[in-house]
């Protein structure tokens, strides 16, 4: 983010308390049916810890990672007595390497990773999903007020396209508008994606 120096997570965990789980995820949940129990689901970039607690709650067997040491710490607290299930990793998502899924997730995470690194952490992505499984993302479209921000990742519709080339299912959700972020108001541009790998 431009003029950003080291975020300050704790304080963006706290403002962000009890949150709901995002829309993309509740419209991959939707996707995933009912088959939760033994499921493994990967949580990129697991924040707060909301999306991974919820996973557990289903029934998944979660790998959750997060570069923050205050992610890893709030995620596996809330996990409670699912922390048996739970597996929490502090890591760059560039360096991860993403295990066999039926659902991946990654609610505002890829976007942080380098333009550099993006191609091959999306083709770990690929090459993890199981047959059948979903695949949840949100990306940054190319006129997010961010764009201009070297280390970050954006995407045209074009490249959402060929992104998800090969997957069933293919649901997109664009999203444009003016909305606080954390660091103040910012013009969003994002893509919000769920799709399915072929059986």
């Amino acid at each position: 983010m431009s003029g950003a120096g080291t975020p300050d997570w704790a304080g963006f965990y706290e403002s962000r308390a009890g949150r709901p789980v995002r829309d993309l995820f509740v419209r991959a949940m939707d996707r995933f049916g009912n088959a939760w129990p033994g499921a493994v689901a990967v949580d990129l970039g697991c924040g707060d810890g909301t999306e991974t607690t919820a996973l557990l709650g289903a029934g998944f067997t979660v790998a959750a990672v997060d570069s923050s040491p205050e992610a890893i710490r709030r995620t596996t607290a809330r996990a409670g007595s699912n922390g048996g299930r739970l597996t929490a990793t502090e890591a760059e998502l560039q360096t991860y390497a993403v295990p066999r899924a039926d659902l991946v997730y990654a609610g505002f995470s890829l976007p942080f990773c380098p333009p550099a690194d993006f191609p091959a952490l999306w083709t770990r992505i690929r090459a993890a999903l199981r047959p059948g499984a979903v695949l949840a993302v949100t990306l940054f479209g190319e006129r997010d007020s961010w764009a201009d921000s070297p280390g970050l990742t954006f995407v045209t519709a074009q490249r959402v396209d060929e992104l998800f080339a090969g997957l069933d299912q293919v649901d997109v959700v664009e999203e444009e508008n003016d909305r606080e972020a954390f660091t103040g108001p910012k013009h969003w541009h994002l893509f919000d994606v769920v799709a399915r790998q072929p059986r």
